[in-house]
């Protein structure tokens, strides 16, 4: 497996699991195997496009820098529409949360006032913060 290969099954394992997950597990290899080799022909192709043709009063310098402005641009172009993918949003269904739903339920509250609010809805707990951390964690322990 090439490198934009690995780069791609690294990316599906993080940030596309549902995706990742459906490709059989005995098939993985060979499908970002080929994954990698379409993406390097896309590669070429797209570098050799994009470097254009010589150019007669350009010295050696010259060429050296738009060929590896020319490559920078085609990996970038090839990593974006065929390796670093977003999770597909038809992959999940209604009772898997998407990204967003994980980000909104981990989110960091704002203040301890709003944590204790939330952990205390009916302000049962001491208005004190300490004396509240400590009914809490008596209530929870």
């Amino acid at each position: 497996m090439n490198e934009l290969g690995r780069i791609a099954m690294d990316h599906w394992k993080v940030a596309r699991p549902i995706s990742f997950q459906r490709i059989p597990e005995d098939e993985r290899e060979t499908f970002f195997a080929d994954l990698g080799e379409q993406a390097q022909r896309e590669l070429e192709s797209t570098w050799i496009s994009l470097a254009g043709d010589d150019r007669p009063e350009e010295t050696m310098q010259d060429k050296e820098g738009r060929l590896a402005m020319a490559r920078l641009a085609a990996r970038e172009k090839v990593m974006a529409e065929m390796i670093l993918l977003p999770e597909d949003p038809t992959a999940f269904s209604q009772e898997e949360p998407t990204w967003e739903d994980v980000e909104e339920t981990n989110s960091p509250t704002d203040s301890l006032a709003e944590w204790m609010a939330q952990e205390d809805p009916d302000g049962e707990g001491p208005q004190d913060p300490q004396e509240w951390m400590e009914w809490y964690s008596r209530r929870n322990g």
